[in-house]
């Protein structure tokens, strides 16, 4: 009779520290970490038939990545203004911005929301992190490729990741100039991660969601 109490004490034990550790993995807040405005941007060049190349660099980018530790998983949430964008040759800045293009009086922003990524994976040169972005008001399946993080800690406070990938620009709906200009447009991003956190951007610009 002792040894089946002690036997139905020992369950009830586990079944309540097992109780205890669901609800301390429940209860841990999820980490948000702030994209640096002052130390991020994105670029982009696309190249022209006459071998001439156009490179533009974003300076205003924002957002923030949410790290869930229950998972140990991160989210990039990233939102670039296109207005804020720097191009040489610089007599293309107003034309990139018109209809034909970034159209950025309808459009004002250009955004990105990755999956889920595992949190060791960030640390990796040429992972993959998928996600969608939307451009020109449509919003399509997109992959970057990490490369080059930068961590000064054991955490992701301070981290620097760099990214790249391209898009078809005429599956957003810009087919202007085909004749002259790629379709093709190679991205980069370089995200400076830091704890504190920054006034909300403006809301979203609407956009369609391509289903093709």
């Amino acid at each position: 009779m002792y040894a089946r109490a002690l036997k139905r004490s020992s369950r009830c034990f586990v079944a309540l520290a097992t109780l205890f550790a669901c609800a301390t993995l429940q209860a841990t807040p999820a980490t948000t970490l702030h994209i640096d405005r002052g130390r991020s941007h994105a670029a982009f060049s696309v190249r022209l038939i006459w071998w001439q190349s156009v490179i533009g660099r974003f300076d205003d980018v924002r957002g923030q990545i949410r790290i869930d530790p229950v998972h140990r998983t991160a989210r990039v949430q990233a939102r670039i203004r296109a207005e804020s964008v720097r191009v040489k040759p610089s007599r293309y800045r107003k034309r990139l911005l018109g209809k034909h293009f970034f159209d950025a009086g309808t459009y004002p922003d250009i955004t990105f929301t990755s999956d889920p990524i595992p949190l060791a994976q960030l640390h990796r040169d040429h992972e993959r992190l998928k996600g969608h972005i939307t451009l020109h008001g449509v919003t399509r399946p997109m992959t970057l490729r990490l490369y080059d993080t930068q961590c000064p800690g054991q955490g992701f406070d301070q981290c620097t990741l760099h990214l790249r990938g391209w898009l078809d620009r005429t599956h957003f709906g810009m087919r202007a100039y085909r004749a002259f200009v790629s379709s093709r447009v190679n991205l980069s991003l370089v995200i400076r991660l830091r704890a504190e956190s920054e006034p909300s951007p403006s809301p979203l610009a609407p956009h369609r969601t391509d289903t093709r």
